[in-house]
């Protein structure tokens, strides 16, 4: 069964398309984009125990670190590049994902030349950053260089005693950049992670065997990882409140993997936001400070802490979180449009394929086939 309208659309009658003409954070309760509690099976499960890419991955693994310890970022890339570029051109359809990710989202509708190149680029910059975390382990590691703008803000969050939440950007190089930075300017973070952490396998294997060659270098850059555990999800929720009631860091990626999801303007359509950061920071008071990792055109990276969300006054906490991220899709998406193959986020959109599916079997539930997918598509940035 369909999963109820959540709070969030308090005011509205929740019934027919989805096609919510929202406003900039701080707008009318009755035009933040729709939230959406999903049922418990939503998302498929990981129980595999192994997979052919595992022994693929852990067979490549001698080779690929040989190339990083010996080369340099712009060597791994050059290589990365031409074989990708390669690859593409015996199977373009190897990169489908990507090509929707860029037709979809970007608001220019790029052509096939266009979309074919930010695909080839994306798939490389996702070759560099495998690269550079073989890279970490090597004799004496490696240090990348990497500036920190709007420390400021993250300054003047923990003077005010209630910690702070970092809501991360996904980005190709956000997952270990970010802690390296953050780390190096002094700061102790603790970070959200599922079990399956480490996206380089999801199985059993993969979680035992693979993931810690990840896990490992994150250890040296954090004050400890935070982890669900999915049989108990609301522990991990509970030691982050009592981390900023210290006083603390904590940091949580931007997601779409959660039974309640607020379907948020992205270019032509929307995407698919968990609320549990703004959520956390709302209920301990905490500021909420989105942060943005990017590659730079002569190699070195640049993390940027933002002011943080200032949620609306006078509306319920699920309003407040939806205005939350209203804002922080906005961020994302200018972050997006300037640098498409950087901040893709295939979870994202293919948390919206199964959005676009769930609306539709309930729109199905109401003798209305179609037009609930229909109207979500309809779900655009200013109205």
């Amino acid at each position: 069964m369909a999963g109820p309208v959540n709070e969030a659309n308090e005011g509205r009658t929740g019934e027919g398309d989805p096609a919510i003409a929202p406003t900039a954070a701080g707008g009318e309760a009755s035009k933040l984009p729709l939230t959406l509690d999903l049922p418990s099976d939503f998302f498929p499960a990981d129980d595999d125990a192994i997979h052919a890419k595992d022994l693929l991955l852990l067979a490549a693994i001698p080779p690929l670190a040989a190339i990083a310890w010996c080369c340099s970022d712009a060597a791994c890339l050059k290589l990365a590049r031409g074989v990708t570029r390669r690859l593409h051109r015996r199977n373009p359809q190897r990169y489908g994902e990507f090509d929707q990710i860029f037709r979809d989202y970007l608001p220019d509708s790029p052509g096939p030349e266009r979309v074919a190149a930010l695909s080839i680029e994306a798939a490389a910059l996702h070759h560099l950053e495998r690269f550079q975390l073989l890279r970490y382990h090597r004799p004496g590691s490696w240090r990348p260089d990497v500036a920190v703008v709007g420390k400021e803000h993250l300054d003047r969050a923990l003077s005010q005693g209630r910690g702070a939440v970092l809501w991360v950007a996904y980005s190709a190089f956000s997952d270990m950049i970010s802690k390296v930075a953050l780390h190096e300017q002094g700061y102790k973070v603790w970070h959200l992670s599922r079990h399956i952490h480490g996206h380089l396998s999801s199985t059993r294997f993969g979680v035992r065997f693979l993931n810690p060659i990840r896990i490992s270098v994150e250890r040296r850059y954090l004050a400890s990882r935070v982890v669900i555990d999915p049989a108990d999800p609301k522990a991990a929720v509970g030691r982050l409140e009592e981390l900023l009631a210290d006083n603390q860091v904590v940091s949580i990626t931007v997601s779409a993997l959660a039974r309640r999801v607020t379907l948020a303007p992205f270019g032509p359509g929307f995407l698919p936001f968990a609320g549990g950061a703004p959520n956390i920071a709302l209920k301990r008071g905490a500021p909420l400070l989105p942060l943005f990792t990017e590659r730079r055109p002569d190699g070195s990276f640049r993390v940027t802490i933002e002011p943080p969300i200032e949620a609306p006054e006078g509306l319920s906490r699920g309003q407040r979180i939806a205005a939350s991220i209203l804002h922080q899709a906005g961020r994302l998406r200018h972050y997006f449009e300037r640098l498409p193959a950087q901040f893709y986020y295939p979870s994202l959109h293919n948390g919206r394929r199964r959005c676009k599916a769930f609306l539709a079997g309930r729109s199905r539930e109401r003798g209305e086939p179609g037009s609930a997918a229909a109207g979500a598509d309809r779900v655009r940035s200013g109205g």
